[in-house]
């Protein structure tokens, strides 16, 4: 089984700045991120869920790309409310699979940035 270390540091964000030119990885999310990866383990499965919970009421649009036992493609472009937590997207695969997910967001106010998880190169 892969180290489960590694897959609960579910959240590997690449933040792009809207200039185009400074990129950082953090363990932890940037609380001012409208969308988060959450990773669910639950027995032989993993679960894998696309969270927007923002401050402001905003637009925001995304594409989420999920390699495991099969591949799967999911855009959005969504209004989501100040304050309140929906999941957006759920996606599942085996447990003993490689998988990766790589979520792409632009919000409302021109903020990209990239949400990885699992075994992503």
């Amino acid at each position: 089984m892969r180290n489960l270390s590694k897959r609960l540091a579910f959240i590997t964000p690449a933040f792009a700045l809207a200039t185009g030119g400074a990129a950082s990885a953090s363990g932890g999310s940037d609380p001012e991120q409208a969308l988060t990866l959450s990773v669910l383990e639950n027995g032989d499965n993993v679960e894998i869920q696309l969270i927007a919970e923002s401050a402001i009421a905003q637009q925001v649009e995304y594409t989420v790309e999920f390699a495991g036992n099969s591949r799967a493609r999911h855009h959005g472009n969504t209004s989501i409310p100040a304050g309140d937590r929906q999941v957006l997207s759920r996606l599942k695969t085996d447990a003993s699979d490689t998988w990766c997910a790589t979520v792409d967001v632009t919000e409302g106010s021109g903020a990209r940035y990239t949400l990885t998880a699992g075994d992503c190169p």
